[in-house]
């Protein structure tokens, strides 16, 4: 078999060009494949983190007819005892308790409807990283009476700066409506334009003053150490209560999920159909190799090499070039997208509006997992190995006589 394995090797830089071009055919397709494969997965992989971290969280807690009405009247009677619950609990990285209420902002020039958050700076910020997303102005606090966080799309929407008045409209506690002034304490950007331009952040306590409640909480965003953990975890807290409304991120934004499953199934077709397209540089390579050697192949048959032997061998030149191809195309794909994940890949010249509506931030930091590289190999040995059975089978049939006597 050594030997076998030798002459396989040597016989493949018989026509050295020939050889030497399949292999960077093959270099080039698999680098194509997997830096099509490392963007995006990083383009799926910031939005999702990016949707999750700003946006979703792992799991949200609603009463279950606030989901219904959006009503501020439904909310969660008995966030005390989930509040301690939730801060004991060890797979609970940070969460926080949200008073939502749809409403009207008005400004001198353009009035428009928001949805208003009252938050707890502090839990907001540790759970959603809101303060790090502040492009103008300061985070919110207790500093100043009445602060107010809208988005850069808004502020820009409804000619809004720092220091800017505006006003809040909405229903209180007995559907009367109430109004507040507010002054703009800091503009924030996420990836999500379309996000920014519908919520502002006001503080909890005012929002409730405002509402005429001492206390309330309708929305609890809960980040976990592990977003696989997500449905583990509902189903223990659904248990403890019942009464709440308890959805995972994949319940709330299901066209995540949907990016996650579909990720890999796309990879695989990427890789597959680059694949079949060297499957025909490669059938065509052995076979140029199997009729270029007919009369050395009957030569070998006549004093005595079996089917099988030449079988193998076949089998083994096509499964080198391609490896050898394969091997540099790896190599050249782990460096490339180890200094893109690095540096990322600005897309801002060519759409970052776009980009941002659907929610993907425009620099994208292309990704990939190590079992990729796994699945690269597998593949790429199934291709050589289909690849080289019907030059095989032609090297087979051929007639140690005929082939003796061939030209």
């Amino acid at each position: 078999m050594r030997m076998l394995l030798k002459i396989s090797w040597l016989n493949l830089w018989r026509n050295r060009q020939r050889s030497i071009v399949m292999i960077i055919a093959v270099m080039v397709g698999l680098w194509g494949g997997i830096f099509a494969a490392s963007f995006m997965f990083g383009l799926l992989d910031q939005r999702f983190k990016s949707s999750i971290e700003q946006q979703v969280s792992h799991l949200q807690i609603h009463h279950p007819e606030f989901l219904k009405d959006y009503n501020v009247k439904y909310y969660i009677e008995r966030f005390d005892e989930l509040y301690k619950n939730l801060s004991e609990d060890d797979d609970v990285i940070a969460f926080s308790g949200r008073t939502k209420v749809n409403g009207m902002l008005r400004t001198a020039t353009l009035t428009t409807g928001v949805n208003i958050m009252g938050i707890n700076p502090e839990m907001e910020a540790n759970t959603t990283s809101l303060n790090k997303n502040i492009v103008e102005g300061d985070y919110p606090d207790d500093s100043f009476r009445n602060p107010v966080l809208i988005g850069k799309s808004l502020a820009d929407k409804v000619k809004a700066q720092i220091g800017s008045r505006i006003v809040l409209t909405f229903q209180d506690s007995e559907r009367e409506l109430a109004a507040a002034s507010f002054r703009v304490s800091g503009i924030y950007q996420t990836a999500a334009t379309g996000w920014d331009e519908m919520h502002v952040f006001v503080l909890q306590d005012e929002l409730n003053e405002l509402l005429g409640y001492e206390k309330i909480v309708n929305e609890v965003g809960i980040l976990t150490d592990d977003h696989e953990k997500s449905d583990a975890f509902a189903e223990r807290y659904k248990d403890r209560y019942p009464e709440l409304e308890i959805r995972t991120w994949s319940e709330i934004s299901p066209e995540l999920a949907y990016m996650q499953e579909m990720a890999s199934m796309m990879y695989v077709i990427i890789l597959t159909i680059i694949l079949m397209a060297l499957a025909f540089g490669l059938l065509n390579t052995m076979l140029m190799a199997v009729i270029e050697r007919i009369k050395e192949l009957g030569m070998l048959m006549a004093i005595g090499m079996n089917k099988k032997r030449i079988f193998i061998m076949i089998l083994l030149e096509t499964t080198f070039l391609t490896l050898t191809g394969a091997f540099l195309g790896m190599i050249v794909g782990y460096f490339s997208v180890a200094f893109l994940g690095k540096n990322g890949i600005d897309l801002t010249a060519v759409g970052a509006e776009s980009l941002s509506e659907y929610g993907f931030d425009p620099i994208i930091y292309p990704v990939l997992e190590p079992y990729v590289f796994v699945v690269i190999t597998i593949l790429v040995i199934l291709t050589a190995v289909f690849t080289s059975i019907f030059p095989a089978l032609k090297a087979l049939r051929l007639k140690p006589a005929e082939a003796v006597q061939a030209e």
